[in-house]
């Protein structure tokens, strides 16, 4: 059976996060949550809620997780297994395995096949982007990290170009690709700018700063991933299977 391109990129999309989950996991830094700001055990729980979100998408992309259905459940048991082997292959690069940050994965899985479980998948798709949108920029000090102090720049542009791209995505059916290019534009702008607005109205509640650098780096990125959507990838924007 051959896929569509949008399901390559899915699986594309997969292999990237599940190595960088992998990668980030095996990091010979010992203070990894200090340096972010974050609690080890909420990055484990942000990653494999990531994962399996991404997992079941490769799997059985547009739909819901039916629990009588079997994938879900062979799903379950690879990353159960996977989350295993991860904590025990730490041991190899000087970090620990812990039975807390096990049960933190699995927390982060459970909560990622809850949410597929209760919404479509295209909502589901919004409210785990938005998860980790909101998180990771106010909770996390990602240019702290392995001396890196462009990374906070590029997951700007990232996590709202991808998040505008799945809001489009769930807008599809409704969103005439025959309305005026403007009346087009401001709804496919509308919610990932309010995002952006409610991430930063907050960011002093936890303690971060609201650099322009990154508002505009927001922004700019909602906006080329709308410009993409409409004028390069129209195409693939096809009704969910």
């Amino acid at each position: 059976m051959s896929l569509s391109r949008r399901h390559k990129w899915i699986l594309v999309g997969l292999f990237v996060y599940w190595l960088a989950v992998f990668v980030a996991t095996h990091l010979p830094i010992h203070d990894l949550g200090a340096r972010t700001g974050m609690s080890d055990k909420a990055m484990h729980l942000l990653a494999y809620l990531g994962l399996v979100f991404f997992a079941w998408a490769a799997v059985s992309p547009n739909r819901k997780v039916n629990w009588v259905n079997t994938k879900v459940w062979i799903l379950l048991v690879v990353i159960v297994w996977y989350g295993v082997a991860d904590e025990i292959l730490q041991g190899f690069v000087g970090r620990s395995a812990e039975v807390l940050d096990f049960a933190a994965n699995m927390v982060g899985v459970l909560a990622g096949l809850g949410i597929l479980t209760a919404m479509g998948f295209w909502p589901a798709a919004l409210v785990v982007s938005a998860i980790f949108t909101f998180v990771l920029s106010n909770m996390a000090r990602l240019d702290h990290v392995a001396g890196m102090p462009h990374l906070n720049i590029a997951f700007h542009f990232t996590a709202y170009a991808g998040f505008a791209l799945v809001w489009i995505q769930y807008l599809q059916p409704r969103l005439m690709w025959e309305k005026p290019p403007i009346s087009w534009f401001l709804t496919a702008l509308s919610v990932p700018t309010v995002l952006l607005t409610a991430v930063k109205l907050t960011a002093p509640l936890f303690g971060r700063p609201v650099w322009f650098v990154d508002c505009a780096t927001a922004l700019a990125a909602i906006v080329l991933a709308a410009a993409v959507a409409r004028f390069v990838c129209r195409t693939i924007w096809l009704p969910a299977e």
